[in-house]
């Protein structure tokens, strides 16, 4: 019986080394990082020779901090133009389009000319409501 638990206890023990050893994931602390980026860590450490996998590489567009924006030059550049009013030779022109008039109606703002036909509307449906009441009394 003795020798059944040793050997029962020898297994998990194995069982359970073995599966630390093939997880993806070493929990680091503050947080968990995959066990060959950890062991390439140990061993830049130790000041090991690192032997990297070919990877692939793509240029990195230049970006550069306007304030709380982060651009490229150009983007910056056409951004500037915009604001200036000065055409972009690649962008279509376009007509100047008139300034519209605003109106408070008390919640916010609206046209002037949505205004006067939501006003044209209301006064319609008034007037059909009182043209039936009007007949319905003598």
């Amino acid at each position: 019986m003795k020798k059944m638990t040793i050997a029962v206890a020898t297994m998990v023990m194995v069982l359970m080394a073995i599966g630390n050893v093939t997880a993806g994931m070493v929990d680091i602390g503050t947080g968990q990082m995959e066990s060959a980026e950890f062991e390439a860590l140990k061993n830049m450490i130790q000041g090991q020779m690192i032997q990297a996998a070919p990877g692939v590489s793509t240029a990195r567009i230049h970006t550069e901090r306007y304030g709380m924006v982060e651009m490229t030059p150009a983007d910056f550049e056409t951004l500037r133009n915009k604001v200036a009013g000065i055409e972009d030779d690649r962008a279509p022109t376009r007509t100047a389009s008139r300034a519209t008039q605003m109106v408070d109606i008390g919640t916010g703002m609206m046209p002037a000319d949505d205004f006067a036909a939501l006003k044209r509307m209301v006064k319609k449906s008034e007037q059909i409501v009182f043209d039936r009441l009007a007949a319905l009394h003598p």
